[in-house]
């Protein structure tokens, strides 16, 4: 009894720590008001295709409320994005005497235009301001930005279409504020515009007129692009910004590092590009940061007006692979498999992450020395994650979880499941030979291709699994459709290492609202001497940054494995070793993560922050990295790694369920037990 009583102190403690406090006060808007004084009506102009000039009382109308001016670039990937909301916009409020108006000034080609609003589906009229007199007159920088303009000629509201971006590539979790339509009810309503003033995020539309001579800066210490910018988008960007392939936009000519270096500069200083940047003492495959001399290079040639230098003084550059093929050195594979149904994605909506069951039909061990999941469109995935499932786990999981949750477009389409409150399976027990039978075994992103197994060891889909590729899509601005398929290398020697896949979990139970740097660590001791091959560091959204370390028996220093100093939950990437290194037994396998649960973080679901859970659904939180290992034996033959972090899941759970009182039994005033009426069964958070 004596040991009972702190510890149900403790645990007092804990449920009033994590207890629902009251909202704080709201913090005052950073936006200023926009402009209140009418705007020279020789200012409001556009160019129509035509050439002649477009007044404002034209483009408003006789019985016109209001114009909103939208600012695109054909080539802008969030002008692109938005292009679907913006005409459903202009549909919706058409008769409330809103007309839509785009506005394009870095195109003097009237056919491009037309091109542009026809692939998109743009119903609202586009003209020209090349001149940027319309830009300068509404404070218009980027693209899209939207202005509304009343008949007065006042600005009502200017900035952003909605907050899905705040920061340019990161996605505002959750469902957008609509700030526009907010705006433009409250106009036609007649009250004050609450929020007139927002940041709009995307491509800067005051771009630097060209040099009329393109060919000088002939001194060697002055950059240029055949000689210096060149090989370092051919090394660090042509992967993904290449016809084709996931980047929006090429970075192949000069023509397109003209436009694009300046906008990709900002993106590599603020480290978003390239994506999953990585710190080690190892060397992995995979994207590498600039170095500080690349990045210097990049702002001097800018600062000299960018010149394009002699195209004979450009080095050597190997062919770029052919993304749209299987891995050729590796040969053709002996398993192909296609993606049973297509996946149909919609102009416009949240992200989609989705399960795509891969039927196998074996019954016996595969051995496989190499496995690559090999998209159709990779404009729309982002990237996956591959492993296997038990067909009879698959086929509950479809039957569970295959309906529309997830989609947010009505010409959404795919098969697989989803499941917005966990994973959308029952996790199936490891075979008796510590053969686990639900596992990840490779992934894909942008620029990487197939995942090959150590040269003496194999990656191993137990009989009776199918594979699954858990996929995030991304949106276009149009409808997409991709059918992927799996490529699978056959290993055909004898029996020789397994891999084994090792969860280092974090033990919590919540991350408090208001933390700005909330620790959370795990750790895992090697039971044998194995080879570490690979890693999948794994949180969700409010992680900031994740740190892996490896302590020798009895050593003082660790050696960092892979620190993300910038954790993006869009990047959920595999790091592989270029060659495995192998440790000791007993070495210390460590994993630690930083939370920010502030309104600070624009990655925060939740506006007031409130209790971050450790527990499965995308607006809890966790730190699960998964090891891969090869070696003689299973190192993990009982699932214990995986189990411990589940059973801090059913903690966190238990834990909840008192702080939030949904109780899973209630008694009633006679002392009968029986299921509490509110509680549901399907409600995974508890």
């Amino acid at each position: 009894m004596s040991q009972l009583i702190p510890m149900l102190v403790l645990f007092v403690w804990l449920v009033a720590a994590v207890s629902p406090a009251a909202d704080p006060a709201p913090a005052v808007p950073a936006d200023t008001p926009a402009a209140s004084q009418p705007i020279p009506a020789d200012k409001l102009v556009v160019t129509g295709s035509d050439g002649a000039t477009i007044p404002f009382t034209d483009l408003i109308g006789p019985d016109g409320r209001a114009v909103c001016f939208a600012f695109l670039h054909p080539a802008c990937p969030l002008a692109q994005e938005y292009a679907p909301v913006l005409s459903a916009l202009a549909a919706d409020f058409g008769s409330a005497g809103i007309r839509f108006v785009g506005v394009i000034c870095e195109c003097n080609d009237p056919g491009d235009v037309e091109v542009y609003r026809k692939e998109f589906g743009i119903t609202f009229p586009i003209h020209l301001d090349t001149d940027f007199t319309l830009a300068e007159a509404l404070d218009a920088t980027i693209t899209p930005e939207v202005v509304l303009v009343d008949r007065d000629r006042i600005t009502r509201y200017s900035g952003r279409i909605d907050d899905r971006y705040k920061i340019r590539g990161v996605m505002t979790p959750g469902d957008a504020r609509p700030e526009l339509a907010n705006a433009i009810q409250d106009l036609v309503a007649g009250r004050e515009i609450k929020n007139p003033r927002t940041q709009a995020v995307g491509c800067p539309l005051d771009r630097p007129e060209r040099p009329a001579s393109i060919a000088s800066a002939s001194a060697k210490h002055i950059p240029t692009f055949f000689r210096d910018v060149l090989p370092f988008l051919h090394t660090q960007c042509q992967k993904c910004h290449s016809p084709g392939q996931a980047g929006p936009f090429n970075l192949l000519s000069y023509d397109d590092a003209y436009e694009w270096v300046s906008i990709a500069l900002e993106e590599i200083e603020a480290r978003r590009m390239p994506p999953g940047q990585i710190e080690s003492d190892f060397e992995f495959t995979g994207p590498k940061p600039p170095t500080s001399a690349e990045i210097d290079m990049l702002r001097e040639w800018i600062a000299d007006g960018k010149p394009a230098g002699n195209a004979a003084d450009t080095p050597e550059l190997a062919p770029l692979p052919d993304y749209s093929a299987f891995q050729e050195d590796l040969g053709p594979p002996d398993i192909v498999i296609e993606q049973p149904e297509p996946t149909q994605l919609g102009s416009h909506g949240n992200d989609v992450y989705r399960n795509i069951v891969f039927p196998l039909n074996r019954d016996e061990d595969l051995r496989l020395r190499a496995i690559q999941f090999l998209p159709r469109n990779r404009k729309i995935v982002h990237h996956a994650l591959v492993g296997h499932l038990p067909r009879q786990t698959a086929e509950e999981a479809v039957r569970e979880h295959g309906g529309r949750d997830g989609f947010g477009h009505p010409d959404d389409r795919a098969g697989g499941f989803q499941d917005s409150h966990g994973i959308g399976f029952r996790v199936p027990p490891v075979r008796d030979d510590g053969q686990p039978r639900a596992s990840f075994v490779g992934g894909y992103v942008p620029g990487v291709r197939a995942m090959a197994a150590p040269a003496d060891a194999a990656l191993v889909i137990p009989a009776g699994c199918d594979i699954t590729a858990q996929v995030h899509y991304v949106r276009t601005g149009k409808l997409e459709t991709d059918s992927s398929r799996i490529g699978i290398w056959l290993d055909r020697q004898p029996p020789r290492k397994v891999t084994t896949m090792i969860y280092v979990s974090g033990d919590f139970a919540v991350v408090p609202p208001g933390v700005t740097d909330f620790r959370v660590r795990g750790s895992w001791t090697l039971p044998q001497d194995a080879d570490f091959v690979s890693v999948v560091p794994h949180a969700h959204q409010l992680a900031r940054w994740v740190e892996l370390r490896a302590t020798l028996p009895g050593g003082k220093q660790s050696l960092l494995l892979l620190r993300v100093p910038q954790w993006d939950y869009n990047w959920q990437s595999p790091y592989n070793l270029k060659q495995p290194r192998r440790f000791p037994a007993g070495t210390r396998f460590e994993a630690e993560c930083s939370f920010d649960n502030s309104s600070a973080n624009p990655r925060n679901p939740f506006k007031p922050p409130q209790n971050v859970w450790h527990n499965e659904t995308i607006n809890d939180e966790m730190l699960l990295p998964m090891f891969t290992f090869a070696s003689e034996k299973p190192l993990d033959r009982k699932g214990d790694t995986f189990r411990k972090f589940y059973s801090t899941i059913v903690r966190s759970r238990f834990i909840r369920r008192l702080v939030d009182q949904r109780f899973k039994y209630a008694a009633d005033p006679q002392g009968n037990v029986s299921v509490s009426p509110d509680y549901d069964p399907d409600d995974h958070r508890y």
